[in-house]
């Protein structure tokens, strides 16, 4: 076929019209995109550059791709390094960047070492905090680099913000480290107590330089297996770095190695953090941000702020049990989060410090609220004592939270079987199986191993707020076993939704450094630290307390020997009893809150 000068001409013509339709249809986009999130419309188009290998200090490249305005610049630089493919659409790198380039930043998103792109040999968080540097200190020196660099990123890319951060790289001037913590070992091993469904189904699926996906596996069957040295040999291979977190259940010099919370005086730039009632980072992060404002080593540093919503770890906020709101979403933080940017990396005066560093969503009420602090000093800790005739796992209504100090009271028992653990149904835990976030807790209340009381129903809104714990008078046939705890709000029509849960080893009582093993039927005072709430109890609803020894598998089982965690698969069962007489008076400690501020 012969083509004409003409025929170039239309072709030539059409290509650039679809192309002007393409660019228009984009930048569109964005604009709409700004416009729903609240942010100022994008300033500029992005140029995207694929697989740069960055060099790190051992001779080792890293790969990253890398967003940047269209224009001569220079700009200042956001950094996020992941183990997830940087090019994954899950974890939305592609959006970030296109959105942060838009506004006037470049984004440097990059393969962690040993994963994807990347070179290198890949072992969790141990290569973070220089290869961490190495990225930082390459970004503050290129040519379209304004020498300030922010950072980014959620989970496991948020600690590789923190690993960092004390490193001391001079163009480091902000961080966002979202659902993420300084000290990643208590994420994991919670208490001493593994969260076997997340570890053992994170490690399986990202062992390898690519993700594997576990849709086939059964999880189910996976975590119950027995001795947890083995749970990844049954998966199909053996996992050198899951066999190494076994062996260490307690803080000792391997967990110090990936830990930064010892060397906050190091951390000199502002951390702006975000994360979820239902995320198991939440207290972590709460810790996080005390230590920041009172020992980090810059003022600038101190001025850290916190924000908290009604997410899960992978920030969802919407449930089939719970609606808390149109305002509820995440999205509608990206937002603020450009605006902490634009302010310690432009020095443009657009973020809000005047209202307090302290942001949270009251859950019951739906609605974001801004605090001074964190605890809240107005919060003052009001005790609900546990009471029964002795039948709080077995008649309804019989087991009472209440003001009132008990008196002659018959304890409660039940018999925990490791062998037939209480089910997770609702919590944190998102791998495998797991249904994370607010879920009914009628079924797991029905069990006989599972301990029940509850207030009568509110006259008025309650709303709790700050940090919560149980005081436990109980003892156990066992030398070792596990209390566990959930807060529970009881709507009118009997839905029970979980609020937080929390569980305590024995052995660890007293520290994790001494485990000490228990008299057999002797009566111990403990305590379980259920930790931070927000949360309105509406009129007529009620405060429920649920009290069991197990939650699996979110936080793994005792088997209740007293044996080498995760070395055996030798379990017997553990008869409980709870006390709540004048002398072993039970409660549940609460933070009341009178008025909003």
């Amino acid at each position: 076929m012969k083509i004409t000068n003409r025929t170039m001409i239309i072709v030539f013509f059409v290509i650039i019209v679809l192309g002007l339709l393409f660019a228009f249809r984009e930048n569109l986009k964005w604009r709409i995109v700004a416009w729903y999130l609240g942010m100022p419309q994008p300033q500029y188009s992005v140029e995207v550059e694929r697989d740069i290998m960055i060099p790190m200090s051992d001779g080792i490249n890293l790969a990253a791709d890398i967003y940047r305005p269209d224009a001569q610049g220079p700009f200042p630089v956001i950094v996020t390094r992941t183990p997830y493919n940087k090019s994954n659409p899950f974890h939305k790198y592609e959006f970030a960047g296109r959105m942060f380039a838009s506004q006037g930043f470049v984004f440097v998103v990059q393969d962690v070492r040993g994963k994807y792109k990347s070179e290198g040999e890949y072992y969790p968080y141990i290569n973070e905090a220089s290869d961490g540097f190495d990225t930082i200190e390459w970004a503050g020196t290129r040519s379209w680099s304004s020498g300030k660099v922010g950072t980014y990123g959620f989970s496991y890319y948020g600690s590789t913000q923190w690993l960092a951060s004390a490193s001391g790289s001079k163009y480091l001037k902000a961080m966002v480290p979202i659902v993420t913590s300084q000290n990643v070992y208590p994420r994991w091993i919670y208490n001493g107590i593994y969260r076997i469904n997340d570890i053992l189904v994170w490690h399986y699926e990202n062992a390898l330089r690519e993700a594997r996906p576990g849709e086939n596996v059964d999880w189910d069957r996976a975590v119950k297996h027995l001795p947890l040295i083995e749970a990844d040999d049954v998966l199909g291979e053996d996992i050198p770095f899951y066999n190494d977190w076994i062996f260490h259940p307690v803080p000792d010099a391997y967990w110090e190695r990936i830990s930064v919370d010892d060397k906050i005086s190091r951390i000199t730039v502002p951390a702006l953090l975000i994360g979820g009632w239902y995320d198991y980072y939440l207290d972590l992060m709460f810790a996080d941000f005390i230590r920041m404002q009172q020992e980090a080593g810059s003022p600038e540093a101190r001025r850290s702020q916190i924000i908290i919503g009604p997410w899960t770890h992978v920030t969802t906020s919407k449930f089939e049990d719970v609606d808390f709101g149109k305002q509820a979403g995440f999205m509608q933080q990206i937002g603020t989060i450009l605006d902490w940017y634009r302010y310690w990396l432009k020095g443009e005066a657009v973020y809000n410090f005047s209202l307090g560093p302290v942001r949270i969503f009251v859950m019951g009420k739906n609605e974001w609220r801004t605090e001074k602090q964190w605890p809240l000093r107005r919060a003052f800790n009001v005790k609900f004592y546990l009471h029964s005739s002795g039948k709080a796992n077995s008649v309804p209504d019989d087991g009472l939270l209440s003001p009132k100090i008990p008196c002659n009271e018959s304890f409660d028992n039940f018999v925990y079987d490791p062998a037939d653990p209480v089910p997770s149904i609702g919590g944190t835990s998102i791998y495998g199986s797991a249904k994370p976030g607010p879920c009914d807790q009628r079924e797991v209340e029905r069990r006989d191993d599972v301990l029940v009381y509850t207030s009568e129903p509110l006259e008025e809104d309650l709303e709790l707020t700050g940090e919560a714990k149980v005081v436990l008078f109980a003892s156990s046939s066992a030398k070792d076993t596990d209390f566990s705890a959930k807060l529970v709000d009881v709507y009118p029509d009997g839905n029970a939704i979980n609020l937080k849960a929390a569980v305590i080893r024995a052995r660890f009582r007293e520290s994790l450094a001494n485990p000490v093993f228990l008299e057999k039927d002797k009566v111990y005072q403990f305590e379980i630290n259920i930790g931070a709430i927000s949360n309105v109890f509406k009129a007529g609803h009620k405060i429920r307390l649920q009290i069991s020894s197990s939650n699996f598998p979110e936080f793994g089982r005792n088997l209740n020997t007293g044996a080498p965690i995760g070395m055996t698969s030798q379990m017997e069962k553990a008869h409980q009893r709870i006390y709540h007489d004048a002398d072993q008076p039970s409660y549940l400690l609460v933070p009341m809150i009178l008025s909003p501020n």
